[in-house]
């Protein structure tokens, strides 16, 4: 198995017995989950079919991060590495039959410390990963295979076969399917994937570009299909659009196909040149039924795969990984109750099934050829973008800054007209640096007092009482001690009167009460946490960025 974190941590042990946690499959997914269950301690084994290293693989497959997969990659301190490599994407402009009808400006977004889309092959992102894997004493077994698996009693029985030949039975506390859209977890389990008739095929390719192209994406609607054009570091830009479906198997003229595509979709007189990487995709779409099944759980491309026109599909599963990750380290831990693990199916399965929706929605706006319905099309999209509703809708959508895990069918928090609710993403995000312990704790929930628009003159007592009665049990982190320009910042999301929330570790509202309500925190608190969780670690630093500011605001946690 792969070693424990760097610094002696040691998985929970329940009779004797070390808890344990196999992952299937080491790409970008499955990476990032091993990350976050080794920095809590937990005992993680992960095993890549494919021998060959991934950077012999020239294809850049996935090339985006959006501002919330980012802010959950603070949490295995990742994020910075990432941008500093990447290439900052500010806007997207979306045009039909030559003009601009609107945009979704990303660098306006108000509450995340990454207002834009991060351009930045899967490869380097991958790259990123492994080197944080290896620094937690984390290895990836190449040419290991999972050949059977036996999920109906308890924790799985699993039979192994090795690149030599050698078969071997293990029998993990947990298992984690992250082998992708052709997943071996998925159909031994007897998983199918459904919901998504979408039948496209995409040419996806990485070439140069020359011409008058303006700042950022570009999402060219033409009567001949949708092409994509985002810019990437080195001169170079991903171009996708529709093409024909194909039979022949011959090597088609990229070179070609790509002009064609500008020539026809974009209206400006752009040249491309000859591609670094080009393939052809035809996805098939759908989610997994249950994306768990006993002890096993499917994550990424193995639980949920959607068109790749908006390239939200890595992104989701990176947002898979935090919501186990952040579960399954406490179970593993013997620090929450295993009740925990049973909001993972039903919070990723509605936030992939609305995502996979409004992107096939807008791929079947894209590709409508009939010239009365496009005009239409144009004209709404035209009128909404002045009205600002693109980016008050669009652009938390696309940068997934809008998730809402609140009970009932994932409608986002923008159309509920109500103050803070249960579920609700807030900006309350984990230090850059790895290195430093986080406020919001990396397993139990957090206690955040939120004072109103001006604290009560009583607030000092509030806040120590409710530090005394959660002590040994969680952090409390008083925003009060923000300055008025940073509550003044976050009281869209908070509201004007004071409140006490339970924060988990991702960010996401577990609990609501006021805050001279201590008593009702604990039951939350006790319904979660088990009766023998470690204290939490002393006063730490929360950090809430903000893009506008010369640099982020220090918050006292105790």
């Amino acid at each position: 198995m792969a070693g424990a974190a760097r610094g002696g941590a040691r998985g929970y042990r329940e009779g004797g017995m070390k808890k344990n946690v196999l992952i299937v499959g080491a790409g970008p997914v499955g990476m990032v989950l091993a990350c976050e269950l080794l920095q809590q301690g937990v005992s993680v084994r992960l095993i890549e079919r494919n021998a060959a290293p991934p950077q012999d693989d020239p294809h850049s497959r996935a090339i985006l991060l959006v501002p919330r997969a980012l802010e959950q990659l603070r949490r295995i301190g990742v994020s910075e590495q990432l941008v500093a490599a990447g290439h900052k994407v500010p806007r997207i402009g979306y045009h039909s039959r030559g003009r601009l009808r609107g945009t979704a400006a990303f660098d306006r977004l108000p509450d995340t410390p990454y207002p834009f889309l991060l351009a930045l092959p899967q490869k380097q992102t991958e790259r990123v990963l492994r080197q944080r894997l290896a620094g937690l004493g984390g290895v990836i077994e190449r040419g290991t295979a999972m050949e059977s698996l036996d999920a109906a009693d308890g924790p799985p029985t699993v039979v192994l076969r090795h690149a030599d030949g050698r078969s071997e039975t293990v029998r993990p506390d947990w298992l984690v399917g992250a082998d992708g859209a052709a997943s071996t977890t998925r159909k031994l389990l007897g998983q199918r994937l459904d919901g998504d008739d979408t039948d496209v095929t995409y040419v996806i390719a990485d070439a140069p570009l020359s011409g008058p192209l303006p700042d950022g994406a570009h999402y060219c609607y033409s009567a001949n299909g949708l092409v994509a054009i985002i810019p990437m570091r080195d001169g170079l830009y991903r171009i996708a659009g529709n093409v024909p479906h194909r039979t022949d198997d011959s090597a088609p003229p990229w070179q070609q196909i790509l002009q064609d595509l500008v020539d026809q979709r974009v209206g400006l007189p752009l040249k491309v040149g000859p591609p670094t990487y080009a393939r052809l995709v035809r996805p098939r779409c759908g989610r997994a039924q249950q994306f768990r099944v006993g002890q096993v759980f499917l994550i990424g491309d193995a639980a949920h795969v959607i068109t790749p026109a908006g390239g939200q599909g890595m992104n989701l599963g990176i947002q898979d990984a935090v919501n186990l990750g952040w579960r399954l380290g406490g179970v593993a831990t013997g620090r929450l109750d295993e009740s925990v693990l049973d909001g993972y199916h039903r919070e990723r399965s509605l936030a992939v099934a609305r995502m996979s929706a409004n992107t096939a929605r807008l791929v079947a706006l894209s590709l409508q050829r009939d010239r009365a319905r496009a005009a239409v099309r144009d004209l709404t999209f035209r009128v909404l973008d002045r009205l600002g509703l693109v980016q008050r809708s669009l652009t938390p959508l696309l940068s997934q800054l809008d998730g809402d895990y609140a009970p009932g069918d994932g409608t986002p928090a923008r159309w509920r007209r109500r103050p803070l609710h249960v579920g609700q993403r807030v900006p309350l995000f984990a230090p850059a640096d790895a290195d430093r312990p986080t406020s919001l704790d990396r397993c139990v929930p957090t206690v955040v007092l939120w004072p109103g628009r001006r604290p009560p003159r009583d607030w000092g007592a509030v806040s120590d009482d409710m530090r005394r009665r959660v002590a040994g049990r969680s952090r409390v982190l008083d925003l009060a001690d923000l300055s008025p320009a940073e509550r003044a910042r976050l009281r869209p999301v908070f509201g004007r009167r004071p409140v006490a929330a339970v924060v988990r570790p991702d960010g996401h509202v577990a609990h609501l009460s006021g805050p001279d309500d201590p008593a009702s925190v604990l039951r939350h608190l006790d319904a979660v946490l088990t009766t023998d969780a470690p204290e939490p670690a002393g006063a730490t630093w929360q950090w809430i960025g903000d893009p506008a500011a010369a640099g982020p605001a220090p918050v006292r946690a105790a």
